[in-house]
């Protein structure tokens, strides 16, 4: 089974973690991509105290990365979209599975609706999609960021 195939069969409160997981190891690129940027004398507690989350939300970061002029603007852009997939699963709602069947006389038919989540979207407009295609999203996200910080 590949990664992708284990990370969809995963329970609600698995995927939560899975993509914060994640996430928190794109942030802790960005705190060094930063670091590196700007070679503080002490490097330890410039990434632990200045560039700790609850000083420099992740939207502080992207714009320091910005103002980085080696830094790929598209990847900021993947991080920026990534970002608002991981705040879905953490806050918002995930329903089903579930299964509807309609009965009409003798004839019954079953719709099948796949795991859903609703959000809010960055223009604040609330979606319901499924699961399995935010996740597929993150997925490939992720592999683009981390490919792009392992270089």
């Amino acid at each position: 089974m590949s990664e992708l195939e284990q990370i969809l069969n995963k329970n609600n409160e698995e995927l939560r973690g899975l993509i914060i997981e994640k996430m928190n190891e794109i942030e802790s690129k960005i705190n060094k991509t930063i670091s590196d940027y700007f070679q503080p004398q002490n490097r330890r507690d410039f990434s632990e105290i200045i560039l700790n989350s609850s000083i420099i939300n992740i939207g502080g970061k992207f714009k320091i990365l910005k103002n980085i002029v080696s830094f790929d603007k598209k990847i900021i852009g993947d991080i920026q979209e990534i970002s608002a997939i991981r705040n879905y699963f953490a806050h918002a709602s995930i329903v089903g599975p579930f299964t509807i069947t309609v009965t009409q006389a003798e004839n019954s038919q079953e719709f099948n609706f796949p795991k859903q989540i609703r959000y809010m979207n960055s223009n604040g407009v609330i979606k319901q999609t499924a699961t399995e295609e935010l996740i597929r999203n993150f997925h490939v996200l992720h592999k683009r960021i981390m490919e792009y910080f392992n270089r």
